[in-house]
């Protein structure tokens, strides 16, 4: 019988799905989207041991992962301001007289992701424009390990949709630091100085943007 890739858990008195990659490595990675549990494993890891993992792990997963505060069947938070929404669909109404009208919780997922590229897309041209760069890509999806990746090679800036719950002075952190990347490829302190620069409270708004603060 070969090793499991797919069982069930149950922490807490909730039942969880657990999906296993197996690959040649000589960690173990967990990370949690969408209610399930996503693990990346060596290859002849066994099932308790990743169940020990789960358990140690779970409040730092679940219960304190902004992934899963930022987005409930009840409410969103947008751009830092928590909103209630309706899973048979509703209108949500902003400052500037915009709104997004919504059908179901699925469609509200993908206008979100259209709003959020909107206003990142505006936020990165404005900084382009003051810290000098080439004008780049803009893309958004739904990444679980970082909330941005600049493609130099490609002049492309990819930014994780969790943005969108973050107010704009988190949203234009992750904009300096991108496009910081522009001019250095690391995190040396050359790199940090372009930053700091454009984003002089960064080391506040990161502490904000780890914690899942989406507002003052």
């Amino acid at each position: 019988m070969g090793m499991l890739n797919y069982f069930q858990v149950t922490i807490e008195d909730k039942t969880y799905d657990v999906h296993l990659k197996r690959i040649r490595t000589r960690y173990i990675r967990f990370y949690f989207k969408e209610g399930a549990f996503h693990v990346t494993c060596p290859l002849l890891t066994r099932k308790e041991i990743i169940v020990q993992g789960l358990n140690k792990y779970y409040k730092r997963l679940v219960t304190d992962n902004p992934h899963n505060v930022g987005f409930t069947d009840e409410y969103i938070y947008i751009l830092g301001t928590k909103v209630p929404i309706k899973p048979n669909g509703g209108v949500i109404n902003f400052k500037d007289d915009s709104k997004i009208v919504y059908k179901d919780i699925q469609d509200l997922k993908k206008k979100i992701k259209k709003y959020l590229l909107e206003i990142i897309t505006k936020r990165t041209r404005l900084y382009e424009y003051k810290m000098g760069t080439y004008e780049n890509k803009v893309r958004v999806r739904d990444m679980t390990t970082r909330y941005g990746s600049n493609s130099v090679k490609n002049r492309s800036i990819t930014y994780s949709l969790i943005l969108v719950h973050y107010s704009l002075d988190v949203i234009d952190s992750i904009v300096v630091h991108e496009l910081a990347h522009c001019f250095v490829h690391g995190h040396d302190n050359k790199f940090y100085k372009i930053v700091y620069k454009y984003c002089p409270n960064y080391d506040y708004i990161n502490k904000k943007l780890k914690k899942g603060i989406f507002h003052d």
